[in-house]
């Protein structure tokens, strides 16, 4: 069964200027002018009309019911809303990421693909949509010591402006659609349309990175880069696509000039230390170290910071950022887990199962859930539970 979250919200509207940010950016060089585009062969990929597409069945249906609905007064994105609860109620959460078309006929997806179903329907109507971007621990994935990462997406329908009403909205009504709604998630910021599409792009790139299609992965991010040029998501999976490849000079380049013009993440900086460690570059890593501490944002990050620490026997550290996230994120069982993490290592057992517990108390995910309990169960039993 797939949780779907519907909220009645105002919106606030707020006008900036972009013009400085726009102007300094036109002096950076674009992050694709480093990639060696001689080591990959371009691949056909899925273009951005066919990301949204629906088959003309499901269009009908859709339009028939939004019909029904208006004649009830029902407000256009509470109608976007209501289709999407009743479509999904036995939605099958998935980790791939699919188009609007796969999505119907697989009953199935992850949250950026039900953000782009709701893109869909939107797009049919003409509802104005923005997203927020958020994360949780699981999207975190570490394979062959390469982080990679894999955001939610929440999307926010506008409800149509009002016609002929010469009305100024400081707070304008909508409804916002949250796919996956628990409490171990963490904002991390307001996204648009370009960076769903991105979004789209980057998870088949990784996908396709760890299948070892480097063409495919090279082909996808060379387009979700016209999406959101600059995004450090981006410029890092590009650069671990060619350490992959066997070009570590090209991988260099491109972490390089993300860290020289400040487009960072603490995944892209992790990525980077990671590659500056294994070509033996110790100043440089302890000034990433020192980076990341200062770029820490999420509690994730700093998690990641205490699980680093952990892993130097700086037990001490990682219990002083630990605690920290106790007191500001209560509500995350990650925390716990590392602590407990930290006395079974020090052989005090005991507490370790209390914080062990308190992780399981804590934790939503059933997923995690499985974990907690299993290392709860091996600890209490034989004394053992972080091989």
């Amino acid at each position: 069964m797939f949780k779907l979250l519907i909220v009645l919200f105002f919106f606030t509207l707020s006008g900036c200027s972009h013009t400085q940010k726009g102007n300094a950016l036109k002096q950076v060089p674009s992050p694709t002018s480093l990639i060696n585009h001689d080591l990959f062969n371009p691949v056909p990929i899925t273009l951005e009309a066919q990301i949204f597409a629906l088959p003309e069945v499901e269009q009908n249906a859709f339009k028939t019911f939004a019909s029904q609905a208006i004649t009830k007064q029902i407000r256009a994105d509470r109608i976007i809303a209501d289709y999407l609860k009743f479509k999904v109620d036995n939605f099958s959460y998935d980790g791939a990421t699919l188009t609007a078309s796969e999505v119907i006929s697989q009953n199935e997806g992850n949250c950026i693909s039900l953000a782009i179903l709701t893109q869909a329907y939107a797009n049919l109507i003409g509802i104005e949509t923005g997203f927020s971007e958020v994360a949780s621990m699981p999207v975190y994935k570490q394979k062959k010591q390469t982080i990679l990462i894999s955001s939610h997406f929440k999307t926010k329908l506008y409800a149509p402006l009002e016609k002929n009403k010469d009305w100024l909205y400081f707070m304008r009504p909508g409804t916002v659609i949250d796919y996956f709604p628990v409490k171990d998630i963490v904002f991390v910021g307001s996204a648009s349309y370009h960076d769903l599409v991105a979004k789209y792009y980057a998870n088949l790139a990784t996908e396709a990175l760890l299948k070892k299609q480097f063409n495919l992965s090279y082909s996808l991010l060379q387009k979700a880069f016209e999406y959101t040029p600059y995004d450090p998501e981006l410029i890092s999976l590009t650069a671990i696509l060619h350490r992959r490849n066997g070009d570590t000079q090209s991988a260099q380049r491109l972490f390089a000039f993300a860290y020289k013009h400040n487009f960072l993440s603490s995944n892209l900086l992790y990525n980077y230390r990671f590659l500056a460690q294994q070509l033996g570059q110790t100043a440089l890593v302890n000034e990433l170290d020192q980076a990341l501490h200062y770029n820490a944002k999420t509690p994730f990050d700093f998690i990641q910071l205490a699980e680093q620490a952990i892993s130097r026997k700086q037990y001490l550290t990682a219990e002083n950022i630990l605690n920290k996230l106790l007191l500001n994120t209560p509500y995350l069982p990650e925390p716990y887990f590392a602590l407990a993490k930290i006395n079974y290592l020090r052989g005090d057992l005991k507490t370790a199962q209390n914080f062990l517990q308190s992780a399981l108390d804590k934790a939503e995910d059933q997923q995690k859930k499985g974990i907690y309990q299993a290392k709860l169960n091996t600890l209490k039993q034989f004394g053992i539970g972080y091989n």
